[in-house]
């Protein structure tokens, strides 16, 4: 069969238009880039590769070693990521993606303190650093305040003051209403009407991911004329808060009755939630419904079964690596702003 531009972007998970400029030996494609395509177009038997670039690669070869380093891309993230099963994941998409295109991933770490001072790891001043891809980090100055270090930035989710200018950070996040949509229709038509919210509004790196969701649940209650009971919703709590069982249960306990629903920002929100309500004798879903957001390999496995939005865990990772490669190639290109699909998970936690 006939090898294929598409079938080798598909091979080094670069885009078309860099492997076609790269086998024409275009000036706007590094080196380190041209010879990782050509490898692989000669693995492949793809033929119609420049003759200049190939003399020129295969002189190079002589004195160079055959594995290739193009430096480093630095993972960011905050100290405690509670739903660390969906950030892992995420991960196993970057590091896929970056190690094929020899990039090493170092992992960056930043407390809140480190965060509220703008006391960014000293690796990020080191030359091999090429780009920067950060999760849970959504606050306008934080964001701001890294790209002076120059260096391309990707997001995975939207910054958290969704008016800020993104002219230097490219998004990778993921549809956070329509299924929030479809889901409460759902519950209404089977006789739920009191929704409350569980998830951190507030906290300053929290992405726009929840407050969509959170807008998106008000937005759909308002369609079927019902409002959302703020009586039994957690919009303050952070996510290190619902470590203490004990906390959670307090919560619940102070809750004048319990709503029809909780709708919760993600996942492991709703699965401490679970654990509590039934430590307090409440059953799921006959006494009151739960619904997720992530999918992660958890909500599968608690019972009842969590009723959760799916997330491309992995492709957002994969898609974050990609675009951090094509910024380093084209520097200068517009920003970009991806969205991907989610799908409705209907299990056992709601009715």
């Amino acid at each position: 069969m006939k090898c294929t531009i598409k079938q080798l972007s598909e091979e080094l998970q670069l885009s078309r238009n860099t492997v076609a400029k790269a086998l024409k030996n275009s000036d706007e494609v590094s080196l380190k880039t041209k010879q990782l395509v050509v490898k692989k177009a000669q693995e492949l038997n793809y033929k119609n590769i420049d003759e200049e670039l190939l003399s020129s690669i295969n002189a190079r070869s002589v004195d160079e070693p055959a594995t290739l380093n193009n430096g480093s891309i630095m993972f960011l993230t905050r100290t405690y990521a509670p739903d660390s099963e969906f950030w892992t994941t995420v991960l196993t998409g970057i590091e896929s993606i970056l190690s094929n295109a020899n990039y090493h991933l170092v992992i960056g770490i930043m407390s809140e303190n480190d965060l509220n001072n703008l006391e960014f790891p000293s690796a990020l001043k080191d030359p091999s650093i090429k780009g920067i891809i950060i999760v849970e980090i959504c606050d306008e100055a934080v964001c701001d305040a890294l790209t002076k270090y120059n260096l391309p930035i990707v997001s995975v989710d939207l910054p958290r003051n969704d008016t800020m200018s993104l002219e230097n950070i490219d998004v990778i996040t993921m549809e956070n209403k329509k299924n929030i949509y479809r889901i409460v229709d759902h519950l209404i038509e089977n006789g739920a009407k009191r929704f409350s919210f569980i998830g951190d509004l507030f906290s300053k790196n929290v992405g726009r991911g929840f407050e969509e969701r959170y807008e998106a649940l008000c937005e759909a209650l308002a369609n079927n004329h019902l409002e959302l009971d703020s009586r039994c919703s957690l919009l303050h709590e952070t996510s290190d808060a619902f470590r203490d069982f004990q906390f959670v249960v307090k919560k619940i306990q102070d809750m004048p009755s319990l709503p029809d629903v909780f709708i919760c920002g993600n996942d492991w929100t709703a699965i401490q939630l679970m654990y509590a309500l039934q430590f307090l004798g409440y059953q799921i879903p006959k006494d009151v419904s739960v619904v997720g957001f992530d999918d992660i390999p958890a909500s599968e496995r608690i019972i009842p079964a969590l009723t959760t939005i799916h997330t491309p865990k992995k492709y957002l990772g994969i898609a974050a690596a990609r675009q951090m490669l094509e910024r380093i190639q084209f520097p200068h290109s517009p920003r970009v702003y991806s969205e991907y699909k989610t799908e409705l998970i209907i299990r056992d936690s709601t009715k």
